[in-house]
């Protein structure tokens, strides 16, 4: 296909502005990405933080379908509503825009609108565009504040798979569920529990209030996404983004701490004091997700190590950082200890490398989650936990004294 000139890509000043383009069905951010031209050639400058007057919205259904509730309480589960002066917004992503449409079937019954709306970014110093669903809030405060309703409560299966279609990730076999809200992580984690489904609350890589919840293993994953298949197939996508055959690649994340050791007993040198600059390469390996174009986010990678190792670590004496390092904490035992912090948060970790200094380093692939989960922290990081004194020759000792 031969890209267009600028000059024939720019759609004609004076083109509706709101809906989809005349010419190819595209809003005008697809449109300026399918040509790979800036929004400022194809946004007019009238357009740019335009206002939205609340008249210009349909009003509400009296009652919401139970779609629609559940739909939206998903959305709240997922974060992904905000309120903004007058209006509530569910945020959505252009490569997700037919989910965003799809949304919209059922938010409708609330009188939402879909907008794609600009702005210019000073922080990066370009026009953005954002996918919002809207709708005046005094609209959902009408129906919150209906005393008895003929529409069933929300389906909590319809509202999980909402969640899982617009937050899931899934790593290595195993799905990753963010909420905005613990208690309402809490409470789906109980609501799974009674179909036999396990999942684990995580301390890393959740919102301030909220909450990260993983599958517990390989088979609660294939569980839950069975119980879900039939929602999740009605929603544009969102199957592919689970099981579309993707390229498979591995992405590594560099940090750096600063850290003194001994090793006890050593022959030479090194059971002195001694200190510097470590290098940790942390390497996850995954298929792309075809609806975020990653293996994993790198602020969330760098979050978890930065959490389960480098404030463990920076400016410590290794030896008293951590009981199973206390005896020798050389490269090997460093490199099997990270593992242990992380693999519960990263099941696509593949491949550890810790350099002491440029000459020295260490390479280590671990277990799998599944792997250490069935067997326990590795026995040469836990010799001094184990009840040493249960050997009959510490009897020796008890006479040593004289």
């Amino acid at each position: 296909m031969i890209s267009p000139t600028i000059e024939e890509a720019i759609p004609e000043q004076g083109q509706e502005r709101d809906g989809p383009l005349d010419a190819d069905g595209l809003t005008l951010q697809e449109y300026a990405i399918r040509h790979h031209l800036p929004l400022e050639l194809v946004v007019e400058r009238a357009d740019l933080n335009r206002q939205d007057a609340t008249q210009d919205y349909p009003p509400p259904r009296a009652h919401p379908s139970e779609q629609a509730r559940a739909v939206l309480r998903a959305l709240d589960w997922a974060g992904l509503v905000r309120e903004s002066g007058d209006f509530i917004m569910a945020l959505g992503e252009i490569r997700r825009l037919d989910l965003l449409l799809w949304d919209l079937q059922s938010l409708r019954d609330y009188g939402f609108r879909f907008r794609q709306e600009y702005s210019y970014s000073d922080r990066s110093h370009r026009v953005v565009a954002h996918n919002l669903l809207k709708a005046p809030r005094d609209h959902l405060r009408a129906t919150e504040s209906l005393r008895t309703c003929p529409v069933p409560p929300p389906d909590f299966m319809l509202s999980l798979a909402v969640l899982v279609a617009h937050v899931g990730e899934l790593q290595a076999g195993y799905l990753f569920l963010p909420f905005a809200s613990a208690s309402q992580a809490q409470w789906a984690a109980l609501e799974l529990e009674r179909d036999g489904i396990r999942l684990k609350e995580l301390e890393i890589g959740a919102a301030a209030e909220g909450a990260l919840l993983r599958t517990h293993g390989q088979d609660d994953t294939k569980h839950l996404l069975a119980l879900l298949r039939t929602h999740l197939e009605a929603m544009p996508g969102v199957i592919d983004r689970f099981e579309q055959d993707m390229p498979v690649l591995t992405v590594c994340k560099n940090l750096v701490f600063d850290a003194a050791h001994f090793i006890t007993d050593h022959p030479a040198k090194c059971s002195n004091l001694h200190g510097g600059r470590y290098s940790l390469n942390v390497k996850v390996r995954g298929r792309v997700d075809p609806a975020t174009g990653c293996v994993i986010d790198y602020g969330y990678l760098k979050a978890v190590v930065s959490r389960r190792v480098i404030e463990r670590f920076d400016h410590q004496n290794l030896n008293y950082a951590a009981p199973e390092l206390a005896w020798r904490s050389s490269t090997e035992m460093l490199c099997i200890y990270i593992w242990e912090q992380l693999i519960d948060y990263l099941p696509g970790l593949t491949e550890l490398e810790l350099y002491e200094t440029t000459q020295n380093w260490c390479r280590y692939e671990g277990p799998s989650l599944e792997a250490f989960q069935r067997r326990g922290s590795d026995p040469v990081l836990t010799h001094f936990q184990q009840d040493l004194a249960a050997s009959p020759l510490r009897s020796l000792l008890r006479g040593a004294g004289g």
